[in-house]
């Protein structure tokens, strides 16, 4: 594999496309300073990846792009292409030539192509790894890289090592497998968390969904109750339902038999409106037909008129027809004599015409002789201006070229004061850059500084970041435990507040009246509510009293008998159950009347007392807790009975009572059995405990975010850092360079001065041979000008004789021009008179057809009248016809009429005995309608109990006479089966809130906890796997970086002692322990030299140092190619002859691109470029091949 050629297009100083086209050898590319040679090294180095604007010697990448010159506009686009020979398919792609390339455009867009085809920088830096190629590998050498290899850090210098050993994959390898390695680190961290968190939930639900099973149990025990009581409702509605669509169809029968009455009345009355129309279609034809003969009659009356007005008519038009006749015959006679008239005018012009065209014939015969004379000495004018274009057109070159000469002369002394003027700044800035290397020495003192300040802050910021990171994960988990907690008091919160709008747990007629008032306000607007609503107590009395209540505890509360009585008839007719109302108007209270007990032992007070409630309902608390006594517990209850038989009933806190009797009721008591007056009480508490949570949690999630907040400004902040410390180490490696260029810059001026005055001798020599050459087109030009002369005179006086001649031409032809006016106004004449004879012609003829046309009109006017006379008599026979069939139809119609009137009385009476019988129809119909009614309403029961069965258990009545649930329970009495119903809803209330989804979700985290267990093992596997992978490569990399340090160095060693005839060489690593981190120490010493540090080596020995590892690291493995920018700069004549000695032992197996001032250097090459600028700021390219 080899370069076969390099194109640069507006990159730098390059305006146009130019082409390199390179051969296995050498090349060297020469050309004077400021010339743009190192623009091609650039160029090879941008393209294979550089992104350093400053390694590129410039201040950012748009500078790159061309900036336009005086007759070049800016370049829009750079692009520079490698084109490499690959028969080998050393590159791992199938075309025998790999083209890669650049562009960059205005816009600062960057792409980069392989063959024509978009990649990445990445898949560039792929294709040439382990190939020597490479922005910082070895292919391209400037003097400036050569400094770097020689003065970086030891750790910075390994790189060259790295790429030769073929390394540089397995380093690549193991930064992927670590960057792995670390991203599941932590996604085995994230599912230890995920796996915890699922732990303590699936415990959690494991619990609910336990309690879920229980809940559905109960659930399908009250599902099977309420089917058996449904369908008990079901089978009454249907029985009731039956008895009425019998009753219904009794009453159908009765209105059939009416119906058919009805029907023989209607048809009756129908058949005789049928007869009715037709006599009335009859009168109205009759009447229809006496309308037509009297049109009839009036039409022929009008006909009658008409055909004597046109008689009239037809006379008049006879009349003004013959007075027409006798003028047209006086207007032929007319016509004849003017055409005699104009015919003998016509003849006289004719002969006048021909007279006058024979003159015309002869003038026009001198004008075309005088023509042809004009012509000639014309012809002969445009010869001579052809002669005296041609002398213009060449004292035109003649000037052009001497001004070009002064021009020239002009340029070249301006260059020769340009010259003088660059040799004064020279040594100005020889001066200056004396001044620059003492400055970039202060400056690398204070950029050390400022990298120690820059990594004792990044230190700094990197123990916030920690301390932040471990703060928002304590909140982050803070904030989980937080919502776990509010999501389940929302949930216990959300489900009793379902219990409570639904009514669950109170007995299915109390439910009915508070379901009717919420539905129906108005009419129930006097139900107050359910006891267990109206009151609150605190919780430690909550037992007491809801066992002093009992089954009280759902009465409800009316402010009128009057509303209990609404609440009854409600309950009755929709069967609905039974409810003990307590209407405020009539109860009586029942009032604790023994204030002494209170003072006893172990009493806590009247159970009225120690309630909440709105005082309107004294009446109702009164007479259920006002004669009780809460007692403290069952020991005091009995002693205070024992000592004043009390006429209270006595209550004790743990829910034991003893009646006025002496009766004792205790044992075990359930608090969530009933729970009514827990209930409420427990809403209010969870409602604050969510306040309370919420605001805690949006404490918490403020602190997250701010310790978030904070994070991302520290984070940002290390980044900065990181940025400035980057920014400042590559600031120093610049100042670096920089001072080492100052003094290579001293010698490179003084080359550049004695350059100047070899151009100022050759310069002065031109402008000596530009003057003589200038001399003699002055001369040339005065004989030009004589010439010049000489033709335009002779011009002028064919020109005179052109313009006389002209004249006389004019004069004969203007008298040909009035001639040919007259003869076109006697041929217009003439043309006149014909045109009229023809047209008097027409118009006698016309007039005789006129006068035919007359005389037959006046015969027909004549045949007309008589043909009217008939008509009128015709019509008068017809007029008397119509008059008789006229009489004869008006004595058909009175008869019709007359037959109409007997019908309609007919009708009349039919209409009596029809409504007679409606009135029977409607009776029958109004019992219909209301027997509907009830069927309807009977309909709408059945068909509500069934849609409410089958929405809420999706069973169907129809179908569940037969099933298992009816057989169970067959033998319970209704009662019995609303008492159990109403028990297992108040367990099921109890139960509280449950979450059925639970027992799914249980399964399904359970699951997951399975999987992520088994994913944990996995993911610990892998890292394991990764470790080992890592292991292998730091193996294998330190085995082949081992093997080919040694050759590298034993190869310096060889090459070194080629290059200084002697001395030694060491390459050193830093750190032993570490193989594959350990810097490269670069020990050598020349022959009769013992430096303690290669800095201390002159610039040309530190070239030759350079040098030499470059070749020895060829010998291990060459790069295809090498371009060499200069680096023979600092090296003088006897060094450069090793130099070059050593290049061309290596051109055989390596390609060279040189780019050097040295003329040794320049003479070893196969093809030499040339680079010149021609124009400020644009390089251009020449090209020079050499034989053996």
């Amino acid at each position: 594999m080899h370069l076969n050629s390099v194109k640069i297009s507006g990159f730098k100083s390059f305006a146009e496309e130019v082409e390199l086209i390179l051969e296995p050898g050498i090349t060297a590319i020469v050309g004077p300073n400021g010339c743009g040679k190192s623009n091609v090294s650039d160029a090879i180095r941008w393209v294979l990846g550089e992104q350093s604007a400053r390694s590129l010697r410039t201040a950012n990448m748009r500078e790159l792009l061309f900036n336009g010159g005086a007759n070049f506009s800016p370049a829009q686009k750079a692009n520079v292409t490698l084109a490499f020979s690959n028969i080998a398919e050393e590159l791992g792609l199938g075309s025998p030539e790999v083209e890669v390339r650049r562009q960059l455009t205005r816009a600062g867009e960057s792409n980069y192509f392989i063959n024509q085809t978009p990649c990445r920088l990445r898949d560039i830096s792929e294709l040439f790894m382990d190939t020597g190629i490479g922005v910082d590998a070895y292919s391209v050498m400037e003097q400036s890289k050569i400094d770097l290899i020689l003065n970086v850090r030891p750790e910075e210098r390994r790189f060259l090592f790295d790429e030769v050993a073929g390394i540089t994959k397995y380093k690549h390898r193991k930064k992927t497998a670590i960057r792995k390695l670390e991203e599941t680190e932590q996604n085995l961290v994230r599912i230890n968390d995920v796996i915890q968190e699922l732990q303590r939930e699936t415990e959690s639900l494991k619990a609910q969904a336990e309690q879920a099973a229980r809940y559905q149990a109960l659930q399908e025990e009250l599902q099977q109750l309420e089917l058996n009581l449904s369908q008990r409702e079901y089978e009454k509605l249907v029985a009731e339902y039956r008895d009425t669509q019998d009753e219904l169809n009794a009453v159908l029968d009765n209105l059939a038999e009416a119906e058919e009455l009805l029907q023989g009345a209607e048809e009756r009355i129908e058949n005789a409106s049928g007869r009715r129309l037709e006599l009335d279609t009859a009168i109205n034809a009759a009447q229809e037909t006496l309308r037509g003969i009297s049109a009839q009659i009036e039409k022929i009356e009008r006909q009658i008129v008409l055909h004597k007005e046109r008689q009239l008519n037809i006379q008049q038009q006879r009349q003004r027809a013959l007075q027409t006749l006798e003028s047209l015959k006086s207007q032929q006679e007319r016509l004849s004599t003017q055409q005699r008239e104009r015919t003998q005018e016509r003849s006289k012009l004719e002969a006048s015409l021909a007279l006058e065209e024979s003159r015309l014939s002869a003038r026009q015969q001198l004008l075309t002789d005088l023509a042809a004379r004009i012509g000639k000495a014309k012809a002969t004018v445009r010869e001579a201006e052809t002669a005296l274009r041609d002398t213009t057109t060449l004292l035109s070159q003649r000037e052009s070229q001497r001004l070009s000469i002064e021009h020239s002369v002009k340029n070249t002394e301006s260059n020769l004061s340009r010259i003088q003027e660059s040799s004064e700044t020279v040594k100005g800035e020889l001066e200056s850059a004396t001044a620059a290397h003492t400055d970039a020495q202060r400056a690398e003192v204070q950029l050390k500084a400022e990298l120690l300040r820059i990594e004792a802050e990044k230190r700094e910021v990197e123990t916030a970041i920690r301390e932040n990171q471990e703060g928002l994960r304590k909140a982050e988990s803070d904030m989980r435990g937080l919502q776990d907690a509010l999501g389940m008091n929302v949930s216990r919160l959300k489900s009793l507040q379902e219990l409570q709008s639904a009514y669950e747990g109170y007995y299915a007629g109390v439910r009915a009246i508070m379901q009717a008032k919420t539905h129906y306000p108005d009419e129930f607007a006097g139900v107050c509510g359910v006891v267990a609503e109206l009151l609150s107590t605190d919780k430690e009395y909550e037992i007491a009293i809801e066992v002093a209540l009992g089954s009280a505890i759902q009465n409800v509360v009316t402010e009128t008998a009057e509303d209990a009585e609404t609440g009854i008839a409600f309950l009755k007719k929709h069967r609905a159950g039974r409810v003990t109302f307590l209407p405020l108007d009539m109860l009586r209270g029942r009032q604790f009347s023994d204030d002494a007990l209170l003072d006893e032992p172990g009493v806590i007070g009247v159970a009225e007392d120690l309630v909440d409630y709105d005082e309107k309902f004294d009446p109702a608390v009164l007479h259920l807790l006002g004669n009780t006594l809460v007692i403290e517990d069952l020991d005091a209850a009995v002693a205070l009975t024992r000592r004043f038989r009390p006429t209270a009933r006595l209550v004790t806190l743990d829910g034991e009572v003893i009646n006025t009797s002496g009766a004792i009721t205790g044992g075990h008591t359930n608090q969530k059995k009933s729970g009514l007056l827990s209930r409420s009480r427990e809403l209010e508490v969870l409602e604050s405990k969510i306040g309370e949570l919420t605001q805690t949690a949006t404490a918490k999630d403020a602190k997250r975010k701010a310790f978030a907040a904070q994070l991302a400004t520290l984070q940002q902040t290390r980044q900065q850092l990181t940025s400035q410390w980057q920014d400042k180490r590559v600031e120093k490696a610049a100042l670096a360079k920089d001072m080492e260029q100052a003094g290579r810059h001293v010698e490179s001026l003084e080359r550049q001065l004695a350059e100047v005055e070899v151009e100022n001798r050759e310069l002065r020599e031109a402008v000596e041979s530009s003057r003589e050459e200038q001399q003699t087109l002055v001369l040339e030009i005065a004989e030009l000008e004589k010439k010049r002369a000489l033709t335009e005179r002779r011009i002028q006086r064919m020109s005179e004789q052109i313009e006389s001649e002209s004249r006389k031409h004019d004069e004969v032809a203007s008298g040909c021009q009035q001639m040919e006016v007259s003869l076109a106004g006697q041929r217009q004449k003439l043309q006149g008179l014909t045109s009229e004879l023809k047209t008097l012609e027409e118009t006698r003829l016309r007039t005789a057809q006129n006068i035919t046309e007359q005389q037959a009109i006046i015969d027909t006017d004549e045949q007309t009248k008589h043909a009217l006379g008939e008509q009128i008599a015709g019509a008068q026979r017809e007029f008397l016809r119509y008059e008789g069939d006229k009489a004869e139809v008006e004595a058909e119609l009175d008869a019709l009429k007359e037959e109409r009137d007997t019908l309609l009385d007919e009708v009349t009476n039919l209409q009596k005995q029809m409504r007679a019988t409606r009135r029977q129809f409607d009776k029958h119909n109004r019992q219909r309608h209301q027997l509907e009614v009830t069927t309807t309403q009977l309909e709408m029961q059945i068909k509500s109990i069934s849609t409410r069965t089958l929405d809420k258990y999706q069973v169907s009545l129809e179908t569940l006479a037969a099933s298992r649930v009816v057989k169970t329970h067959s033998e319970l009495q209704e009662i019995d089966l609303i008492d159990k119903i109403e028990a297992l809803k108040a367990e099921l209330s109890a139960i509280g809130a449950v979450n059925l989804k639970a027992i799914e979700a249980h399964a399904e985290h359970k699951e997951r906890y399975d999987f992520l267990i088994s994913q944990r093992a996995d993911v610990e596997k892998s890292i394991q796997s990764t470790y080992q992978a890592i292991q292998k490569i730091n193996q294998t990399s330190r085995e082949v970086f081992l093997k080919t340090f040694e050759q590298v160095q034993a190869n310096f060693q060889e090459v070194f002692v080629q290059l200084f005839g002697g001395g030694e060489t060491e390459l050193v690593l830093t750190d032993e322990s570490d193989v594959l981190e350990s810097g490269i120490e670069i020990i050598a010493r020349p022959p009769g030299k013992r430096p303690q540090s290669i800095t201390q080596l002159s610039g040309g020995e530190r070239s030759l140092v350079a040098v030499g590892l470059l070749f020895a690291v060829f010998k291990i493995k060459p790069s295809p190619f090498c371009v060499l920018d200069e680096v023979d700069a600092a090296l003088d004549e006897a060094n450069v002859l090793r130099f070059t000695n050593l290049i061309r032992a290596y051109a055989e197996n390596t390609q060279f691109v040189i780019i050097t001032h040295n003329k040794r250097t320049m003479e070893i090459a196969d093809v030499m470029y040339g680079v010149t600028m021609e124009q400020a700021g644009v390089s251009k390219l020449v090209s020079a091949k050499f034989s053996d």
